[in-house]
């Protein structure tokens, strides 16, 4: 009966609180993406996909996922010395970054076909330090029951990012194409979330020290250890369209790929991230206080299930009217998005409730689910193209292999929900 309770009021009050900020956010990008369609070319288009994909795929490396971490422990000040430790590996990170990309432009440019990236090439540490900045100081918002900053700082983000991107469409710099104005959303985030979190983290500073933070670092070890692993090979797995549709493809039909995706990915990732957040939160507190997981799981995925029908039906039925609305040059974006449906939703019903895998420490178990998962999504992109040499082809045969693994993990976490396995205590 406490179980129900909390899902009936603490738990969607807080989903709304994250939905809500989410919604708004992405009402603002839809907005825009109907102008942007019209000012900028599908290569400029796939110029920006590839960049997001690159900053998207690095970040796990970046922080080596420790900002999971700061959720976990029972006391403030652990989470806060691991807030501290996170910031200076991710700044360590984009240093090296950096170091790495002024050596090996050219070579990274030749092997991708991305020429016309390499003068943004640069720009990819800067984005990758402001993407893990923003991740690390969700998680502390999250862990204060600070919903309402993060909603907040998603809605600053997208409005900014909008504004940014169709004043540049508009202005005599069109040629820079919509990479400055994703920077400037997320910086602007960025500064949003630091200025709100300065409070509850001043009541903890005094207990920050370099020791403490070695030593939670070695405490919750297999987070870096394989929560790295899992999040960089599903990342990899999930942009590797955006990368090889470049590679075979042209970055023309990368850019209408990238549209597609964004398209139905953005009411998707309203509700997925919302309730994953929330989820992670709540299940911390109810394994902590040796509570019913495998209830909560089922009761989590009887709520996606019941929001799926609200989601991908309208989503299928508008994807017929896609070229309407973008124009002319989009024709395929709405034959791309049909495609991927069956993964999206698979993947809407398993993706959040995988804060389980670290939870319940199960992080070896997904290593290995992933590293299949990549390895069969490249084998099915690349024999599209191989044999075939047809884009529609790989993105079904890429589709397919997400929605089986999709499958499989969801069977696997309800089934592990079960046990009463001691993660970190």
């Amino acid at each position: 009966m406490q179980l129900f309770s909390f899902l009936k009021k603490e738990f969607v009050k807080n989903v709304l609180t994250l939905v809500t900020g989410s919604a708004l956010s992405q009402i603002v990008i839809y907005a825009s993406i109907l102008i942007l369609t019209r000012l900028f070319s599908t290569e400029l288009f796939g110029i920006y996909m590839l960049f997001s994909s690159a900053t998207i795929i690095l970040k796990p490396l970046a922080t080596l996922q420790y900002e999971f971490a700061i959720v976990l422990p029972k006391k403030n000040k652990d989470a806060l010395n691991l807030l501290g430790f996170s910031l200076i590996v991710l700044i360590g990170y984009s240093i090296l970054l950096l170091l790495i990309l002024f050596i090996f432009n050219d070579q990274i440019a030749d092997f991708f076909n991305i020429h016309k990236l390499a003068n943004f090439i640069y720009l990819l540490p800067l984005s990758v330090l402001l993407f893990g900045s923003v991740s690390i100081f969700d998680y502390w918002n999250n862990r204060m029951n600070n919903f309402k900053n993060i909603s907040k700082g998603l809605l600053v983000k997208s409005s900014t990012m909008s504004v940014a991107q169709v004043a540049t469409g508009f202005s005599a710099f069109n040629g820079i194409g919509l990479i400055p104005g994703m920077l400037l959303g997320q910086f602007l985030q960025l500064l949003f979330l630091l200025k709100v979190s300065v409070k509850s983290i001043k009541s903890a500073r005094k207990e920050i020290s370099f020791k403490n933070m070695l030593f939670l670092a070695k405490k919750y070890k297999d987070i870096p250890v394989f929560n790295t692993i899992i999040n960089l090979t599903n990342n990899l797995s999930n942009e590797l369209p955006v990368l090889l549709i470049t590679k075979y493809f042209g970055l023309a039909s990368s850019g209408i790929y990238g549209l597609a995706i964004k398209f139905m990915r953005a009411p998707v990732g309203i509700f997925q991230q919302s309730v994953s957040q929330v989820f992670f939160n709540k299940a911390s507190k109810v394994y902590n206080q040796d509570g019913n997981l495998h209830t909560l799981v089922k009761k989590t995925a009887k709520n996606l299930l019941l929001i799926s029908a609200f989601i991908f039906i309208p989503l299928f039925v508008i994807s017929f009217y896609l070229d309407f609305l973008f124009g002319d040059d989009w024709q395929d974006v709405g034959l791309y998005a049909r495609i991927l449906i069956p993964w999206l939703f698979f993947a809407f019903l398993s993706n959040p409730i995988n804060s389980l895998i670290m939870i319940l420490n199960k992080q070896k178990t997904m290593v290995i689910f992933d590293v299949l998962l990549l390895i069969f999504r490249f084998l099915g992109l690349f024999l599209g193209y191989y044999y075939y040499n047809d884009i529609v082809i790989s993105l079904i045969f890429f589709s397919l292999v997400g929605m089986l693994f999709n499958i499989l993990i969801f069977i696997y976490l309800l089934k592990t929900a079960k046990e009463k396995k001691i993660a970190y205590k």
